[in-house]
């Protein structure tokens, strides 16, 4: 008996230590929102409605404040991983069975549509859209017609990209980081193997790119090139990381034996806020366009809501 308590002891600490913190609950849950899980999430520009995505491929349309569902409709015929709102009432999905969809958010209907591979990160450049592919392609579309503009092969999967400026960051399956410009023309590689770094965002000055890690939060000053890792509260992967608007708050979701959402103070590097764990895996975290909201998304089927211009009151 001695020896379960012990072990149960130890596994509790090396999963769970971290949740045993006080955290505040989210201000919204939408439960059920997708079947079997959401998968991706994504703010209007004005931050009133928030679309999410699902493990099935079907989409989501929500009302911020006061939170209310708005629709809910078919869309992909797989796992829906990537949404985009180009402007206020068109919507670009994607996912893995290789479709890039625009909608109209007012009517629920498809602008646009194109067949493609599989789709691991989207990101708006003007009036371009890039794709990065887990059969090691970058792809750039025009908006919002969907016509294919340019292509090229990187050779690893790729599974994170991020967007600023001129630059484009995509993360590969083998642990590579690199930067190229929007035009598609390589820059340098900030990591050419290491751990794999998911969900890449660079800070809104471009200064910085974060991704999440195991157990640990990963940081590149683009300048320099330069990688640190810091050690986050999070009982194994960072599945997804965000920037706010004025670039003084990360924050983090955790997955595997930890769901729970962090906000960190981005100059510090510190956390400054604990919110309580998903019931399942966590999928996708992001800030609504004037930093007052996020949202997370998870395997538990729920997509939350929280609302930073409250007090903060952990339990």
């Amino acid at each position: 008996m001695r020896s379960i308590i012990i072990l149960a002891l130890a596994l509790l600490a090396a999963t769970g230590c971290a949740n045993l913190q006080p955290a505040q609950p989210p201000q919204h849950r939408f439960d059920h929102a997708h079947d079997f899980g959401a998968t991706a999430i994504a703010f209007s520009p004005d931050g009133k409605t928030l679309a999410s995505g699902g493990l099935r491929g079907e989409l989501a349309l929500w009302q911020v404040s006061p939170p209310n569902p708005i629709a809910r409709f078919p869309a992909h015929d797989d796992s829906v991983r990537a949404l985009s709102f180009g402007t206020q009432t068109l919507l670009v999905s994607s996912g893995d069975d290789g479709k890039l969809l625009v909608w109209d958010t007012q009517t629920r209907s498809r602008v646009a549509e194109r067949q493609s591979t599989a789709v691991a990160g989207m990101v708006f450049a003007a009036d371009e859209i890039i794709t990065g592919h887990r059969d090691g392609a970058l792809r750039v579309w025009r908006f919002p017609d969907l016509a294919p503009l340019r292509e090229t092969r990187i050779g690893d999967g790729i599974i994170a990209l991020a967007h600023h400026g001129a630059m484009v960051a995509f993360a590969t399956d083998s642990g590579r980081v690199v930067l190229y410009s929007s035009a598609l023309e390589p820059q340098r590689e900030l990591q050419a193997d290491g751990p794999a770094a998911h969900d890449l965002k660079f800070s809104p000055d471009g200064s910085l790119l974060v991704a999440g890690g195991w157990f640990k939060m990963l940081l590149w000053d683009v300048a320099t090139g330069q990688r640190r890792s810091l050690p986050a509260e999070h009982d194994g992967l960072l599945t997804s990381v965000d920037f706010s608007p004025d670039g003084r708050r990360l924050a983090s979701i955790g997955r595997h034996t930890d769901s729970a959402v962090r906000l960190w103070d981005s100059r510090q590097l510190r956390v400054e806020r604990r919110y309580q764990a998903h019931d399942l895996c966590g999928a996708m975290i992001r800030f609504s366009p004037d930093g007052r909201h996020m949202a997370s998304a998870s395997d538990d089927e729920s997509v939350r809501l929280y609302d930073l211009s409250l007090p903060y009151e952990p339990r």
